[in-house]
């Protein structure tokens, strides 16, 4: 068996915990720039206004898109006149890593009791999303 001397130990602890570090200082860079603690701050998109102005849908992104190619984080919400929440959803779009924007609401049908959104994107088939009026 080889015998280390002190100094030899005293190296061998020192770059131990240097590579430790340098791997969880990666680790953390890496957490970052995916996102990990990416603060979700809502991004409005467009304000949308119903019929006779009673109700209206607001498209926010949450976030940024995941990278490099991931879904995006959207939230449709729908208020009533005096800006009060009736009903909040929140969804992907598969986009390839875009940001949202006004081209991912396809249609909207203001119904008698439901708002039904049609969102489209480039990876994905076109998703129906409906929002009751009379939601507490």
């Amino acid at each position: 068996m080889i015998a280390m001397n002190k100094t030899a130990k005293i190296v061998l602890i020192v770059l131990s915990v240097a590579i430790v570090f340098l791997i969880g200082v990666c680790l953390f860079v890496g957490a970052l720039w995916n996102g990990a603690f990416n603060l979700i701050q809502p991004k409005e998109i467009k304000t949308y206004h119903g019929p006779e102005g009673k109700y209206s849908l607001v498209f926010e992104q949450m976030g940024d898109p995941q990278w490099p190619f991931g879904p995006t984080d959207v939230r449709l919400t729908l208020k009533d006149h005096n800006g009060k929440i009736i009903e909040r959803v929140s969804t992907q779009l598969f986009d390839d890593g875009a940001n949202a924007g006004e081209h991912n609401i396809a249609s909207i049908s203001w119904d008698d009791d439901v708002v039904t959104v049609v969102l489209r994107a480039s990876e994905m088939e076109d998703k129906k999303v409906s929002l009751g009026y009379h939601k507490n």
